[in-house]
């Protein structure tokens, strides 16, 4: 019996692919359009396509049509289905629904897509902070909110979209309007509105199984930074040890949101901000984590958290501390470094430092980097970050260390 993936066109679902390989099942792939059909051929498919029995190309109007192709063709089912992309998971719970695979179904998976919907279900939990928010559709409902919060700062972002992306920081009337006609624009959803919750920044990661059932598999600290009138930028990533403050206090928050958006047999990747209140959600995703994190946090646990993922999002197994390995955790370090590119460059000649930064010696990897003759943006979200350089050791020393030298090292001209 195979087990259905969709879009196998990154390293993450190339992780499990490999562990679901090695446990000797096959798979069919789906794809949400031919371009990431023609990605796939072009990066995974000489090495992972060995163990696929069939490809097809997937979409909403084509659904009910290969959902009876598939049927007719696998008709002793499939084993489940292994969705990453939070950009293409309310098409994979359609999959899901129309073959009874037993994954979530689109209401729940939409509330994880649409962050006004998310924070209307988690209202009704009476053991959920969250802020308050409201989508608006003219300048006068923006200006209307503002006055019943009575304060500034007021956050604009889209309904959709994730990773910072059309994110405002309104201080004045003109920033409101202008920051709701940009996410317009920007066409990611509809514009929200929400109240301003200060504090620090931490990120929740884990799992949750098909009763329900979570596991925080880590807890991250953001260090985010304004840079001129660029604000809320991704500076570093750092872990937070299970012994160190609000590492319980944000575990037992993010499980009751996970409880209360019903999700199932999946990954979940969840910022909050944390003040003097306590924590309050910021947004939640039903993935993996960006950045490198779920990469970071496999060596934090010596043991992979996609191959974790991968049992839960094809068996009814419980998760359990046992899973991982706090203990060795605890007694290591992490980092995700992100550039703030300050100057716009149209054509890289030269990328300084790199030689250098990789014989640090808790240098584990590079992202996002740039290559000679590409253009490198302003930072202003996630997209635009200029490079990310992640670390891990033993000694939380060498990792800060390894950061300021990483820092001073990595440029382009």
């Amino acid at each position: 019996m195979p087990y259905l993936i969709l879009d196998p066109t990154d390293d993450y679902p190339a992780h499990m692919m490999r562990f679901l390989d090695g446990r000797g099942l096959e798979a069919v792939a789906l794809f949400s359009s031919a371009g990431h059909q023609r990605l796939w051929e072009k990066r995974y498919k000489a090495e992972l396509g060995g163990r696929v029995l069939a490809e097809h190309v997937v979409t909403r109007e084509s659904l009910r049509a290969l959902a009876s192709e598939l049927s007719a063709a696998f008709p002793q089912g499939f084993h489940g289905l292994v969705p990453w992309d939070e950009r293409h998971i309310l098409l994979a719970a359609e999959i899901g629904e129309a073959l009874d695979l037993g994954w979530n179904p689109r209401h729940v998976i939409e509330r994880f897509r649409d962050k006004s919907l998310m924070k209307a279900v988690l209202r009704e939990s009476p053991t959920v902070r969250v802020n308050r928010a409201r989508k608006v559709e003219s300048a006068e409902e923006a200006m209307d909110f503002q006055e019943e919060l009575g304060v500034w700062p007021v956050v604009v972002k889209p309904t959709g979209g994730a990773g910072s992306m059309s994110v405002h920081f309104a201080k004045s009337p003109a920033e409101l309007l202008e920051g709701c006609q940009a996410v317009f624009e920007r066409g990611l959803g509809e514009v929200l509105l929400e109240e301003y919750v200060g504090g620090t920044e931490f990120v929740a990661n884990g799992i949750v199984d098909y009763r329900g059932g979570v596991l925080i598999t880590e807890v991250w600290r953001y260090d985010k930074r304004d840079s001129g009138d660029r604000r809320n930028l991704y500076y570093e990533t750092l872990n937070v040890s299970s012994d160190e403050s609000p590492f319980e206090e944000v575990a037992a928050y993010a499980t009751a949101v996970i409880g209360a958006l019903g999700l199932r047999r999946s990954p979940f990747h969840m910022e909050v901000k944390v003040d003097e209140r306590g924590p309050c959600l910021i947004e939640v995703g039903a993935r993996f984590a960006g950045g490198h994190q779920p990469v970071l946090g496999s060596l934090l646990h010596h043991h992979s958290l996609f191959e974790l993922a991968a049992c839960h999002f094809l068996e009814d197994i419980d998760v359990s501390p046992t899973d991982v390995d706090f203990p060795y955790y605890d007694r290591h370090a992490a980092r995700v470094l992100s550039g703030i590119q300050d100057v716009e460059i149209e054509s890289i000649t030269e990328v300084l430092g790199l030689d250098e930064i990789e014989r640090l010696p808790s240098f584990q990897g590079t992202g996002m980097l740039r290559k000679p003759g590409m253009r490198v943006p302003l930072s202003r979200d996630v997209n635009t970050k200029a490079w990310e350089v992640y670390l891990f050791h033993a000694d939380p020393a060498q990792v800060a260390a390894d950061a300021r030298a990483a820092r001073a090292l990595l440029r382009y001209v």
